[in-house]
């Protein structure tokens, strides 16, 4: 699994950059301990681009980013959140919880989106957001 991959690129303090053309740039520190990882590297390099990608596009609408783009949240009201949440690395669920003041469990979740692509799910998750907007003007 990418998270998996992602976690080690993290562990072994190696930064990847996403370059302005969709391409990844690695950086480290000379180690003969990592070139197993630089390959493994290598052969997911396209979807690493894709999640750094994703991860910023998620970013850049105002997302909270976890676990390596595994969570996504976005607080949009007092104790209301979204979230995009990975089953995988190829489907997501979207979905928002609503929670009473001292309460740990939501008292309402409504699913926007099921098992559909990072793509559709947050399309699915800016969409309510923009009906939120304009719903609060």
């Amino acid at each position: 699994m990418l998270n998996n991959l992602l976690d080690k690129i993290y562990a072994h303090n190696i930064q990847i950059v996403l370059t302005k053309n969709k391409r990844i740039k690695i950086i480290y520190k000379k180690d003969k301990k990592i070139e197993k990882l630089k390959q493994e590297i290598k052969e997911n390099r396209r979807n690493i681009a894709k999640r750094l990608a994703e991860n910023q596009k998620a970013i850049d609408k105002g997302f909270h980013l976890y676990e390596h783009g595994d969570l996504y949240e976005y607080r949009y009201g007092y104790l209301s959140y979204l979230y995009i949440e990975r089953n995988g690395d190829k489907l997501v669920l979207v979905y928002r919880l609503n929670y009473h003041k001292g309460s740990s469990k939501p008292y309402r979740t409504v699913i926007i989106g099921e098992y559909c692509s990072f793509e559709e799910g947050f399309n699915e998750a800016v969409g309510f957001l923009n009906w939120l907007e304009d719903v609060r003007k």
